[in-house]
């Protein structure tokens, strides 16, 4: 899930899984049933912002939550609620398995800017190409003057490089390298100037019982794993920021200076790193500047456009992880930095699974409304089995 006061944006996807064979034991106070109860909810919703897939072609599912520029502040806080179209169900056919998934996305809070727009977008396909069994999640955390426009971008043709490419059906690992560095360079060539503005992508392929994750930026997949008597939180990829010390490396042997604000204005010692850990942040992380220079400022090591970075290191090349689903694996939680800035993994899987506890009844509805405004512009995604 993602989201967060100061940030323009949060999206998050969770996603739970259940076994079909399972079904009937499964009483009415489970989460399958609020999924299916939220999925009667879109089919009557006549006015529902969800397209269903057509054919092999695949159809964003957005949700247009931000509201007109203007509008009293009570009803921009109106709009920031899980509406009731906000979980369905997707079938894993040969796998005896079915994925419930929710979202949501949303701006963030600015007390000097209210109406800053939500750069955030993110798609969801439930059958993604011609296998039944293949399913696609991705959240995309745009940055910049037109970080939104790259956002939709690259949502839209990172998915149809991935599927076009040759090595899709035997290769995912290298479909998504080729993907990625494919749909870069598209956004270099189309007249959007992202010599300053670009994209995050955390993206998650479920094919069968295996989940590929690839990661560009500081967005964050997360997957939660029974141990005994407790969840617990696995990271399934890795934010890609200065705080990394690989990182930090590649980016200065590209020409990046890495400090931050108070060192760039000379409060503290430039050549003294006073950064720890990203669990440590004071609201002033390390930054990525030109040489000579006080631009472009990224907080992220990696991005897809952001042209001007490129030149001191910042890349779109994903890391790919590949995981194995076993039923110690309840869900997963995909969210842009609007989420884990200011909770952990952990922190967002004892909400999850807090929330799985509730038995479901219609004011705990109104708690899946509560719960989805921590997310600023979060895209939520549990998968059931």
């Amino acid at each position: 899930m993602g989201c967060v006061c100061g940030k323009p944006g949060k999206s998050c996807i969770s996603w739970s899984w259940r076994d079909r064979r399972s079904a009937d034991a499964t009483g009415p106070g489970s989460s399958f049933h609020l999924v299916e109860s939220l999925t009667r909810d879109v089919d009557k919703d006549k006015d529902s912002d969800f397209d269903g897939e057509s054919g092999d072609e695949p159809t964003p599912l957005y949700s247009a939550l931000d509201v007109d520029a203007g509008l009293p502040r009570l009803s921009r806080l109106s709009s920031q609620y899980l509406p009731p179209s906000g979980s369905r169900v997707a079938s894993l056919p040969d796998f005896n398995y079915e994925l419930k998934y929710s979202y949501l996305s949303q701006r963030g809070y600015y007390p000097e800017a209210l109406d800053k727009a939500n750069q955030d977008s993110f798609c969801i396909y439930p059958q993604f190409g011609k296998d039944p069994n293949d399913h696609f999640f991705g959240v995309f955390d745009g940055h910049g003057e037109y970080g939104t426009q790259c956002s939709q971008f690259v949502k839209k043709h990172l998915c149809e490089n991935l599927l076009k490419d040759r090595h899709f059906s035997t290769d995912i690992i290298q479909a998504y390298h080729s993907a990625f560095t494919a749909t870069n360079l598209q956004l270099h060539r189309n007249n959007i100037d992202d010599s300053m503005s670009g994209t995050t992508a955390i993206t998650v392929l479920v094919r069968g019982k295996m989940v590929y994750v690839a990661n560009v930026g500081d967005s964050r997949a997360v997957i939660a794993e029974r141990r005994g008597k407790d969840l617990v939180a696995v990271d399934l990829s890795s934010d890609q920021t200065p705080f990394r010390s690989d990182e930090c490396a590649r980016v200065k042997l590209c020409g990046a200076r890495v400090l931050t604000l108070d060192q760039l204005e000379g409060l503290k010692n430039p050549n003294v790193q006073c950064w720890g850990g990203e669990e440590d942040d004071d609201g002033d992380p390390p930054r990525l500047w030109v040489a000579n220079g006080m631009y472009p400022g990224t907080a992220f090591t990696r991005s897809v456009g952001d042209k001007i970075a490129e030149q001191i290191g910042v890349i779109a090349v994903p890391e790919v992880l590949a995981m194995e689903l076993t039923s110690e694996n309840p869900f997963f939680v995909l969210a842009s930095d609007g989420v884990f800035e200011f909770l952990s993994s952990q922190q967002v899987v004892n909400m999850v699974r807090d929330f799985q506890m509730i038995q479901i009844k219609f004011f705990q509805f109104g708690y899946v409304c509560s719960f989805a405004q921590y997310f600023h512009h979060s895209l939520s995604l549990r998968l059931m089995g």
